[in-house]
């Protein structure tokens, strides 16, 4: 890299992060920022989904232009789509100009913060060119020119993420059932997976100022309630509430607030998984109710964590939440090989199990169903579970609303072995090795507003195995040492509903019979 480069680039430049869906404020916030006494010259990069750009073209019919602030309009569709393009060549050009003091980022309406935060960090560009054989020239001259200068946060910095909520549509968008791909097409994007709710969550989680934007619009009682959600989601944000997005500069431009580590851990299901202790008396027969301190419980917010050593049984599991929440279930399981197995099994399926479908529900019925059960006043959910019909992954669990995502994550340590952790992280994964079953265990954060702990924890419990069903548990794997033979014969002895997570190798039943030997298994 020239030594001249190298001189320009006295400190990384700031940077603003806006996210927030279309039509919350985003833009008429940049204007504000823009047309404000702050006495910095700031470049922009805006990006919009529609090829007209219309948030880029309203800017520049503004008056700001004559400021000298420099505009840049990326035309290739969403921001965590150019990531690896047009945003970080722009970065670079900035940075090697020296002539502005800070950079605003108005992300697309259906980007998660997240993504673009990650581009910040040090390993992003080095891990980005290993792992993309096929750039052209100028783009991994970009990616060389950022490695050789340290990463990308030698350049640039991320200084505040903000997020702008749309007051008056926010309590229909935490509820609503619908995917992105719904209200905003196919963009390729990832909106055909993922939800609404789940996008307004992640960006609120993500952030270190929340606006809540046209507050005037609704009732004090709205206003209250969407203040609470807010904070229960995050509860380290600073919260400012105002109309057309008129807020003090200096409240989201320069406030060094943005740390990655806390931003990563700043959200509410896991500042509760943290903050929690034990307190007694909530009637759970298994003890496997814990809640907060009580200090967690300002603004009517309570939350608990729901632990069990016992697994869930996985069809009255399925019968429990399938009319509360929509399911969505992924598997890491290639989908042509899904297509083969569900082209093999179509006609062998039984008329029990074509009886069981259930209708399809409404918006409106999944709603009145989740408000007349335990889980009314639950807004978000987080964890792990255990499955009895599954021995070798643990299920994960993540509800935002209506919406409730449950796929398989990674092998329990108790059968892949510890890893060579050390500090608090070894200490924790110790404590959770407990009896035979290792760390195998159901344990979900649930936050929201007068949950009832007690409704919450007993329809759980009526979904765990029976004494008897986990004694004839216990007595399979005893009998059978190996872990692809225990959890096939599982499968057969416990009904269950839900996507495969495991593929096995049609050489399984030939292995040895030895307890540490799991197969060959491609797994989720």
């Amino acid at each position: 890299m020239p030594t001249e480069f190298k001189s320009k680039i006295s400190e990384p430049i700031p940077i603003t992060l806006l996210s927030g869906f279309l039509g919350s404020g985003k833009t008429t916030l940049l204007e504000h920022i823009l047309t404000s006494s702050h006495g910095l010259k700031i470049a922009v990069i805006i990006n919009d989904v529609s090829q007209l750009n219309i948030d880029a073209a309203l800017v520049q019919g503004h008056k700001v232009t004559k400021k000298e602030e420099k505009l840049i309009s990326l035309q290739n569709g969403c921001i965590c789509c150019t990531l690896r393009g047009d945003l970080l060549e722009e970065l670079v050009n900035l940075a090697k100009a020296g002539k502005f003091q800070y950079i605003i980022v108005e992300s697309t309406g259906i980007s998660e913060p997240m993504q673009v935060a990650e581009t910040f960090t040090t390993a992003f560009s080095e891990t980005l060119l290993q792992s993309q054989p096929n750039l052209l020239q100028h783009e991994e001259k970009v990616l060389r020119d950022i490695i050789d200068l340290g990463g990308l946060n030698s350049l640039t910095k991320l200084d505040t993420c903000v997020t702008v909520v749309d007051a008056i549509n926010f309590l229909s968008n935490i509820e609503t059932t619908n995917f992105l791909i719904d209200r905003y097409g196919d963009h390729g994007s990832g909106e055909k997976e993922r939800t609404i709710t789940d996008l307004l969550v992640d960006q609120i989680e993500f952030a270190d100022v929340i606006i809540i934007n046209k507050i005037s619009a609704i009732k004090k009682k709205n206003q209250l309630k969407i203040e609470n959600i807010i904070r229960s989601l995050n509860p380290v944000a600073k919260l400012l509430k105002t109309n057309y997005s008129k807020v003090d500069v200096k409240e989201v431009v320069n406030t060094k607030l943005f740390d990655y580590e806390k931003a990563t851990t700043s959200a509410g299901w896991l500042q509760s998984l943290n903050e929690m202790e034990i307190r007694e008396g909530f009637g759970s027969k298994n003890g496997s109710s814990l809640t907060p301190k009580p200090e967690t419980e300002e603004y009517g917010i309570n939350n608990f964590i729901y632990r069990s050593r016992k697994p869930f049984h996985p069809e009255r599991l399925y019968n429990m939440i399938r009319d509360k929440f929509v399911v969505i279930e992924r598997t890491g399981i290639e989908e042509e090989e899904e297509e083969e197995e569900e082209e093999s099994t179509e006609d062998e399926l039984t008329e029990s199990e074509d009886e069981c479908d259930m209708p399809e529900l409404t918006e409106k019925q999944y709603l009145s169903n989740k408000r007349n059960s335990a889980f009314a006043g639950v807004l978000r959910s987080k964890g792990f579970l255990w499955l009895a019909s599954r021995y070798i992954i643990r299920g994960e669990w993540s509800s935002a609303g209506s919406m409730l995502t449950f796929n398989g994550g990674i092998p329990w340590f108790a059968v892949t072995g510890v890893p060579l952790f050390v500090g608090q992280a070894a200490k924790l994964i110790e404590r959770d090795m407990q009896g035979k079953h290792g760390d195998r265990r159901n344990e979900i954060v649930f936050i929201g507003i007068n949950l009832d702990k007690h409704a919450l924890t007993e329809v759980l419990d009526s979904c765990l195995v029976t004494d008897k069903e986990f004694k004839e548990m216990e007595e399979i794997i005893e009998k059978e040492k190996n872990l692809l033979k225990i959890e096939k014969i599982l499968k057969n002895v416990f009904l269950d509903g839900f996507e495969t997570w495991i593929k096995f190798d049609e050489e399984e039943d030939s292995l040895e019979d030895t307890e540490v030997d799991t197969g060959r298994v491609d797994t989720a």
